[in-house]
């Protein structure tokens, strides 16, 4: 009895741990092989969540899943912040507008035409998340 209670607990250790481990995590090389087979220059990356990443480089941000999955867009720039990376539930943006850098404090987003406010502590590149 002893053995098979001893073997019950092992393998509930081993499939807690197992189901813990993230199989398809990205790993630095890859977001550095990636940045290197698009020639991209000035970049940023920034987790969006354990299987994705946003990569500024402008003109473009890309969400990154893997060298075969990710989404490549142009940037739209208006006042200084470039646009870009669009998929559902995340926004990317490159802030290079001096006073919104040094000044702001809050932004908002309208999404399916419900005003969102959040808390802006100043960095120059940025993801929006909002399912």
């Amino acid at each position: 009895m002893k053995f098979h209670l001893r073997y019950v607990i092992l393998s509930f250790c081993v499939f807690f741990f197992l189901s813990g481990c993230s199989w398809n995590a990205i790993t630095e090389k890859e977001l550095d092989q990636f940045i290197e087979s698009e020639n991209l220059d000035y970049v940023s990356i920034q987790k969006l969540n354990d299987e994705e990443y946003y990569i500024f480089s402008l003109p473009y941000i890309y969400i990154y899943r893997s060298a075969s999955d990710y989404t490549k867009s142009t940037a739209m720039i208006r006042d200084e912040i470039a646009i870009g990376g669009l998929e559902k539930g995340s926004i990317g943006l490159v802030i290079n507008n001096t006073p919104v850098l040094k000044d702001a404090k809050t932004f908002s987003v309208v999404i399916d035409s419900k005003t969102r406010e959040y808390e802006y502590t100043g960095g120059k590149y940025l993801i929006i998340k909002d399912s």
